[in-house]
C-alpha cells in the first residue's frame, strides 16, 4: 500500500489504515508483529502472546490486513502474519511531510537514516 497524497483516495487509504491502527488490541498486535520482522508470526504463537481469542484475534487481523499493514502467508496448516513495513513506512512519511516540510514545526534531518543514531530529544522527524 504505497501511500503519496495525490488524491482525496489516498488521504480516504491513511485515514483507514490509521483507523484499523486505533483500537489498543490492533496496536498490540502490530508492535509484537514488528518484534518478528520480518519473518512474523503464526496466528497461534500471536494468539498465545496477547490472550486474545481465536475468533476475536481473526477479527483484528483481518482489519489490518484490509488496509494493507498485515499480510498472511499460507504454511502447510498454519497461517503466518507479519507487518508490511513499506505501509507503515508510508504511514509515518505522510505524517513528516507536513511536520518537516511546510511549517517546519521540527527540522527534518537531511539524512533520514542517519537520525536513528542521534539522541531521542534532537527534536528531529527522523527519530
Amino acid at each position: 500500500m504505497e501511500i503519496r497524497l495525490k488524491s482525496e483516495r489516498s488521504l480516504d487509504k491513511i485515514a483507514a489504515a490509521f483507523a484499523a491502527m486505533g483500537q489498543p488490541s490492533r496496536l498490540r498486535i502490530v508492535r509484537l508483529l514488528l518484534s518478528a520482522h520480518p519473518q512474523g508470526l503464526p496466528a497461534g504463537e500471536i494468539q498465545k502472546e496477547l490472550e486474545i481469542s481465536a475468533s476475536t484475534l481473526s477479527h483484528h487481523l483481518d482489519k489490518l490486513r484490509q488496509v494493507g499493514i498485515v499480510a498472511a502467508d499460507k504454511d502447510r496448516q498454519w497461517i503466518w502474519y507479519s507487518v508490511q513495513s513499506e505501509t507503515l513506512k508510508s504511514l509515518m512519511d505522510f505524517l513528516f511531510e507536513e511536520c518537516c516540510t511546510r511549517n517546519q514545526v521540527v527540522a527534518l534531518p537531511r539524512d533520514r537514516t542517519s537520525a536513528h543514531s542521534e539522541s531521542p530529544d534532537s527534536g528531529d522527524c527522523g527519530n
